[in-house]
């Protein structure tokens, strides 16, 4: 069987362009364990190499849903130019989280030995009374604080997910915080 034959079998139908028109399932078989080998090699860690060799497939599966591939011989070649691209990412992005860790590391802690014990309490009692006054707002104003600030969901998604404009969602987020700040016996300045 040629590469021609090999690429026209990952197609489903009559040479579709969608992504839906490529079997993953294909391409994971022929290539999986090539990509597990390169990954573990590259990553150093079979848990991040399985990733790698997912998000490998994925990508190559909508290039070629794409038709972003001319050469059907060239197969083999892409699926492990695109894999090393990948790893590059892993590793770049291994290297951040780790500098950012390090950074924080290194950053003295807020002289800790030289806060005053009562300084505990105090922030202590900040976080009951926050939560406290939380706990007393509405559902729907929790859940939208909770969604906005601790899980630091994008306002846009927020909207799109509440389906309500970003206009909307920021009238009823400044209304929450400004319940909010009622509950703490204060002002919002937001």
């Amino acid at each position: 069987m040629t590469e021609a034959d090999q690429l026209s079998g990952l197609r489903n139908g009559e040479g579709q362009t969608s992504s839906d028109a490529v079997d993953p399932a294909g391409l994971w078989n022929r290539f999986h364990s090539r990509l597990l080998m390169l990954g573990m090699r590259r990553l150093g860690s079979r848990v991040d190499a399985e990733d790698m060799a997912q998000e490998t497939v994925h990508r190559v599966a909508e290039a070629l849903g794409e038709n972003r591939l001319r050469e059907p011989a060239a197969l083999p070649a892409f699926v492990f130019q695109t894999a090393r691209h990948v790893c590059q990412q892993w590793l770049r992005k291994r290297g951040r989280e780790r500098r950012a860790l390090e950074r924080y590391g290194r950053e003295p802690p807020a002289a800790d030995a030289a806060v005053h014990p009562l300084t505990h309490l105090i922030d202590e009692e900040r976080r009951r009374s926050v939560r406290a006054a939380l706990e007393s707002l509405e559902a729907e104003d929790r859940h939208l604080l909770e969604q906005l600030y601790a899980r630091d969901v994008e306002p846009e998604q927020l909207a799109r997910a509440l389906q309500i404009t970003p206009g909307a969602l920021r009238v009823r987020k400044h209304r929450a915080l400004k319940r909010l700040a009622a509950a703490l016996g204060g002002t919002v300045t937001e």
